[in-house]
């Protein structure tokens, strides 16, 4: 059963912008959720909790945060557009 409208075929990969706009909305209410609680963490002064390793993490999850919000504000706002231009297709290895 397909979920999505995405399709490769032998030189083609077609992208389901629905899809993409969904993933990139979970994305964001994941690290909300991941933020929300790592600051909680915060919030008892424990003498056994590492509040730099905590601040790292919170550091860390706000940029993922960044890149899905923007994502996410990106495709929202494209569904009002002509023309979609998908970028940066290049590999991620180095």
């Amino acid at each position: 059963m397909d979920v999505t409208k995405n399709d490769l075929s032998y030189n083609e990969a077609k992208l389901d912008y629905r899809a993409l706009l969904d993933t990139a909305t979970i994305a964001f209410a994941h690290t909300r959720n991941e933020i929300e609680r790592l600051v909680h963490r915060t919030h008892d002064l424990n003498p056994h909790t590492n509040y730099a390793s905590v601040a790292r993490q919170l550091l860390d999850e706000a940029k993922r945060m960044a890149v899905a919000a923007e994502t996410m504000h990106t495709l929202q706002e494209g569904l009002t557009r002509e023309n979609i231009l998908i970028i940066n297709k290049g590999s991620n290895s180095g």
